[in-house]
């Protein structure tokens, strides 16, 4: 009996350990020190031997015990993760009604299938091979759900973000079931077969309100979609617009210099050398506006960055920039200037918020043998906006100009990039790498 209780055991650590992972996949910690990183693990502790405890000198099912550990995951949630009340509700009631609902629904197709009287009862009563294998069949399909969650952890977080209601009433759909489902272990239930109806309709209700969902879900991210690409196509081809004006408006001063120096050689001729000097300073401004300098050899990096730089210089904003030599090809042009060009954006953006006189932005920009890095830093005025670690648009239609982000967050993923961020005091940093 004793490696079936070291069985049950791993499987109660397994179903605690699997809704901490899922928590701290989508939340950020709190207080990330020792102290509370060793908290958090005392408490996990905690709720496993409470678990291990009640199923060794209880049940194996209790509905009020499901509710204790839903009470504690919230508590812990709330205290140790940068997480609201409701998500930090929602993630463990959905856990643990589908982990429970699971461990009734195999306990009665076991009677069913092995054609065993009573099984519920004796698994839920009674520590045997039966509840080992139905609490292992359950805790098996968790850790693959909690595996598809990790791998696609991106989808998954935008998802529950947006549809948190729909996730409620997948929650509370289920809990019912759970609730009718439980009424197995009452005999007058038992003996008027009302149990068999309940593991018939429950389990149709619960998989056809999930595949409703998925493809509700589906459609509605699929429409978004297109939405935003058909944004991001507009936003970057105005910025690729601007980028060739510029370029064009260079083209045309160094193109009217042949005839500035026709009308100097004629001054001089003239030996009119106090109207040629002049004449040199009066077409010089232009051409010192437009300087072209290169700053990486890469002919749509450098143009964003003069553009950017005049912009800058317009909000008296103090732009520096180091570089490194950006090989061309590497980066299609079109994702310059979605992930460049509106990272810049913000940063001004950001600076225009504080007083002229704090007003900075840096940039490093560097390629090595598989990356180009990113890095860019500016002032700001300490608010940022941030929803599960993404962030947002702080201006009021934010499906609107939020499409910026978007747009840098898209190319970023188009080549397997990396984007992190970081806000200490009045200094927002992010960096990013682009892989190819």
């Amino acid at each position: 009996m004793n490696w079936l209780r070291i069985a049950q055991g791993v499987l109660c650590a397994v179903e605690v350990c699997g809704l901490y992972f899922l928590i701290s996949l989508f939340f950020r910690l709190r207080f990330d020190r020792v102290w509370s990183r060793l908290s958090l693990w005392l408490t996990g502790i905690l709720i496993c031997s409470l678990t291990i405890c009640q199923r060794e000198v209880s049940a194996m099912y209790s509905r009020y015990f499901m509710f204790l550990c839903i009470f504690l995951s919230l508590s812990i949630s709330i205290i140790f993760y940068k997480i609201n009340f409701f998500k930090a509700l929602l993630i463990p009631t959905l856990y643990y009604v589908i982990t429970y609902f699971f461990d009734l629904l195999f306990g009665y197709l076991g009677e069913v299938l092995f054609n065993l009287d009573d099984l519920v009862f004796i698994i839920q009563l009674k520590l045997n091979y039966e509840r080992i294998l139905v609490m292992l069949i359950g805790r098996i399909l968790v850790v693959v759900a909690v595996i598809s969650i990790y791998k696609n952890k991106a989808v998954i977080q935008r998802i529950f973000s947006k549809y948190q209601m729909i996730f409620w009433s997948f929650a509370f759909l289920v809990y019912i079931g759970l609730y009718f489902c439980e009424r197995i272990f009452y005999t007058p239930y038992r003996i008027e077969g009302k149990t068999n109806v309940y593991f018939v309709l429950f389990p149709i209700f619960v998989i056809l309100f999930f595949v409703i969902i998925v493809i509700y879900i589906m459609y509605i991210e699929k429409k978004n979609e297109i939405q935003l690409v058909n944004n991001q196509n507009e936003m970057i081809e105005k910025n690729y617009q601007e980028m060739i004006l510029l370029y064009q408006k260079r083209e045309r001063v160094f193109h009217d210099m042949k005839n500035h120096l026709s009308v100097l050689a004629l001054l001089l001729s003239e030996k009119d050398i106090s109207r040629a000097e002049n004449y040199i300073n009066k077409i010089s401004e232009p051409i010192l506006e437009l300087e072209h300098k290169k700053y990486t050899y890469n002919r749509i990096v450098d143009i964003i960055l003069a553009d950017k730089i005049e912009k800058a210089h317009n909000y008296n904003i103090n732009l520096e920039i180091k570089a490194g030599i950006i090989e061309e090809g590497r980066i299609q042009d079109i994702d310059w200037c979605s992930i460049l060009a509106n990272l810049l954006d913000n940063s001004i953006e950001a600076c225009m918020k504080v007083e002229e006189k704090d007003r900075w932005i840096k940039l490093i920009l560097n390629q090595n043998d598989c990356a180009i890095m990113i890095d860019i830093s500016n002032a700001y005025n300490g608010i940022i906006n941030e929803t599960n670690g993404f962030l947002e648009s702080s201006k009021l239609n934010k499906d609107l100009h939020g499409i910026g982000i978007k747009s840098i967050k898209s190319s970023v993923e188009k080549y397997n990039g990396i984007m992190e961020y970081r806000n200490d005091m009045k200094i927002f940093e992010i960096n990013i790498s682009l892989f190819y």
